[in-house]
């Protein structure tokens, strides 16, 4: 079983991906593409540095993770086969 950041970094990372592609299609434009990471941002530092001596989170905080990666499966832009990534991540995290 991975530790909590780790699964953190495998979602962080499937969706900076995802916002790329976009960006380099024009799914999505410069502005959008930036608002998304700067989300995406905040909230992977904030994890890490309130986690960074622990493996467990706090119910609050699997609920912030949780909006964020509802918000992003919702992403008309975002293709198929990232949404079961993630969810496949999310379902086997949670």
């Amino acid at each position: 079983m991975r530790d909590q950041k780790e699964r953190v970094y495998s979602i962080e990372r499937l969706t900076r991906n995802e916002f790329e592609y976009a960006l380099e299609l024009n799914l999505i434009t410069q502005e959008q593409y930036d608002n998304y990471l700067q989300e995406l941002n905040e909230l992977t530092s904030y994890i890490y540095e309130k986690y960074k001596d622990s493996l467990a989170f706090y119910d609050e905080d699997w609920i912030k993770i949780n909006n964020y990666y509802e918000k992003i499966v919702a992403l008309d832009f975002v293709r198929d086969y990232v949404k079961e990534a993630l969810e496949d991540s999310w379902l086997i995290e949670m």
